[in-house]
């Protein structure tokens, strides 16, 4: 236990300077093994290739597409559902729920996949509550979505 808070000392310590990111205490903490024993230096990089910049590409137009029909066309649906009474049953009000589901994502999961996968290129700036929060909040629309659809299809 001793030697353990002696490495972390060292790493969030160097060149007699404290360390810049206050994570990379936290970094240091984590047992991190390489695939196939390869040291960290010898690692190429792959996000300088052309492969990487035309996925880059791809990526962010799916992403950006992903938002705009999905925050608009979700928007309208719960707008619409608001607005005409009439279009209150118990199907549309599981769509509704499937549609609050849908849009949450594309408003507050999306910018932050195009963020890391376009902008900062596979890295995360946004500490680690944002990074746990974003990633219950998608996966807990995962299981509302599927639970959605489950009752959309017993109610029919």
């Amino acid at each position: 236990m001793g030697e353990r808070n002696c490495t972390l000392l060292a790493v969030a310590w160097t060149q007699g300077q404290p360390s810049q990111n206050p994570q990379d205490t936290l970094m240091a903490s984590y047992d991190i093994t390489l695939d196939y024993d390869i040291p960290v230096d010898q690692i190429p990089d792959t996000t300088q290739g052309r492969a990487f910049f035309i996925s880059t590409i791809i990526i962010a137009i799916v992403l950006v597409c992903i938002i705009l029909v999905c925050g608009i066309g979700n928007c309208l649906f719960i707008i619409t559902l608001v607005r005409y009474k009439k279009l209150r049953n118990i199907t549309n009000l599981l769509i509704a729920n499937l549609a609050v589901s849908d849009f949450l994502v594309a408003v507050v999961c999306c910018p932050f996949l195009v963020d890391y996968y376009v902008i900062k290129q596979l890295s995360w700036d946004h500490g680690i509550f944002l990074c746990i929060s974003v990633n219950y909040l998608r996966t807990v629309s995962l299981y509302v979505s599927t639970n959605a659809l489950l009752a959309i299809a017993v109610d029919r």
